[in-house]
């Protein structure tokens, strides 16, 4: 009898390592997939992460780009105000002045001048 109780232990140790062998390479298996997935995920990743950084260079140059043209039409615009403001000056003044004599000429009184300043207030 107890020949046969040790037979079947026996037999159910085999059947339990058979089992667990049998669940060890299910999960190599499994293992290996997970690996062979987690490499093309970041393959991916890598691919993505160098995109992102070539257009942050793209984005870059371009923001460069915009703070040169921004100021050199600056630069264009003071040159400009510089160019247009002195000659209109003068014209102005030639006007102012053309139409005293006209007025002087005609015998019309001259108004009262105005002080070319401006007065602060407060």
């Amino acid at each position: 009898m107890i020949a046969v109780a040790a037979t079947v232990v026996v037999a159910l140790l085999v059947s339990v390592a058979v089992s667990l062998a049998r669940t060890a390479a299910e999960l190599r298996d499994l293992a290996s997939e997970l690996g062979d997935h987690a490499a093309v995920v970041l393959g991916a990743v890598e691919e993505t992460i160098e995109r992102a950084r070539s257009e942050l260079d793209r984005v870059d140059d371009l923001v460069g780009s915009a703070e040169a043209i921004s100021e050199t039409v600056g630069s264009a615009s003071r040159l400009a105000q510089a160019a247009v403001s002195a000659p209109l000056i003068k014209i102005m003044a030639f006007g102012a002045g053309t139409a005293r004599a006209g007025r002087r000429l005609r015998g019309k009184q001259d108004p009262p001048r105005r002080s070319g300043r401006l007065r602060r207030v407060g």
